[in-house]
């Protein structure tokens, strides 16, 4: 027994190769990724272009310039290869996340269980992430490591790489405003001239006609303004505010996958489901000076506040932006992690309804999981939805500790 704890990173590492192994046989969105980078460099329009049918890619042109080295390699070994990459992306998410709580101060026994629970709560979306070859894992990454950088002064590089995230999925752009609003002045303006680069590089690879071309039928795919991302209900697996909203405001929808069982509350027209949901969506937006108490212009130093700022930002993002999958939700792991930090720092009694909420959080997240078979049932009621807007009242009301000492020494090396 002592001779596996002492091996356990290597025993992870085996199993988590082994699983990517098997995991690399799934055409998952990955080979549109790899087809795209393949079509771009064919001179083809990728955004018109659909892939298995009826999807469409979603990212950048940088993005397919990126890939082409894995387009160039036989599709089981650009995918195995990606998913290795993930590998190291959620491995940092997890460093990441020990540095930013001072968990790494904790014995290996604390540790690796504070590890083994957020992995267990979130394994449902680490699950997704892997088998249909995603991005969020490494958007995920992008965030907490620009912004990790960014807290110790590495600015040039935390802006580049959080440019990138912007670059490619756009999703990481709510961190400008972060950035300004705690007084991070010159990482926002590396982040901005990186964006402008980035989006620049392209023309190096198109003529000017093709990359404009190209730049505007990928607005036309991804402009939040269009009633497909405001009704988004397209695909029964669509979650966040943008789907929540009409299926409780709408009595009919275009899902054509939906189930004949009443969700709708309301019945309103298309126009005023318009403006409830962006109402809702400024709410939460505006919802992030609550967490950040007001404080304009100035840098957060304590560590555990700086990390539930970006936590509840991040898990805001699958809310407000449209077109989001359940595995999107993945981005919830940082909020997890603090409530359960503080879990165990102060122990349970002190925190009994957040408890008792993040057992329902779980629930909503994991069903798919735990009991699959009526799957289609929790996508139809958009429960991991449901979820997230529990797992944002948690943060908005479980008071702040003070300091970053760590109160519990039960937990301590």
């Amino acid at each position: 027994m002592k001779s596996i704890i002492k091996y356990r990173k290597w025993i992870i590492l085996l199993l988590a190769l082994v699983y990517i192994s098997i995991e690399a046989n799934q055409q998952g969105d990955f080979s549109i990724f790899w087809q795209a980078s393949r079509d771009y460099f064919d001179g083809k329009n990728i955004y018109t272009l659909t892939y298995h049918e009826w999807y469409h890619y979603y990212y950048s042109q940088l993005f397919a310039i990126l890939l082409f080295p894995l387009a160039m390699l036989p599709l089981y070994a650009a995918t195995w290869i990606w998913l290795a990459l993930n590998l190291f992306f959620l491995w940092r998410i997890f460093a990441i996340t020990l540095r930013q709580l001072q968990v790494e101060k904790w014995n290996a026994r604390s540790r690796f269980i504070f590890l083994s629970l957020i992995f267990i709560f979130n394994l449902r979306f680490i699950r997704d992430n892997f088998h249909l070859g995603q991005m969020t894992v490494f958007m995920a990454y992008c965030m907490l490591e620009s912004l990790s950088l960014i807290y110790y002064q590495r600015h040039v590089k935390g802006a580049a790489l959080l440019a990138l995230g912007i670059n490619i999925k756009l999703l990481p752009l709510v961190f400008i405003p972060y950035l300004i609003f705690r007084g991070y002045f010159l990482a926002t303006c590396y982040t901005c001239v990186a964006v402008l680069a980035y989006f620049l590089i392209p023309l190096t690879a198109v003529e000017y006609h093709q990359y404009v071309l190209l730049m505007h039928d990928w607005w036309q795919l991804i402009n939040p303004t269009q009633t497909k991302h405001t009704i988004d209900t397209d695909e029964r697996s669509f979650h966040g505010l943008s789907t929540l909203i009409p299926t409780l405001c709408m009595e009919t929808v275009p899902d054509t996958h939906a189930l004949p069982l009443r969700r709708n509350v309301f019945n309103l027209s298309s126009e005023k489901v318009f403006w409830v949901l962006n109402l809702i969506r400024l709410a939460l937006v505006l919802s992030t000076i609550a967490v950040t108490r007001l404080k304009f212009f100035k840098p957060e130093n304590n560590k555990l506040k700086r990390w539930k700022e970006a936590a509840y930002i991040m898990l805001i993002i699958p809310l407000i932006f449209p077109h989001q999958q359940h595995y999107a939700f993945l981005l919830s792991m940082p909020a997890f992690s603090y409530i359960l930090y503080l879990i165990m720092i102060e122990g349970i009694k002190k925190y009994r309804w957040q408890f008792c909420l993040l057992i329902m959080v779980y629930l909503c997240f994991n069903l798919n999981l735990l009991v699959g078979s009526f799957g289609m049932y929790y996508d139809h009621y958009k429960i991991v939805t449901y979820g997230a807007l529990l797992l944002v009242v948690i943060l908005l009301f479980t008071k702040q500790p003070l300091g970053n000492a760590i109160k519990s020494h039960r937990l301590v090396e």
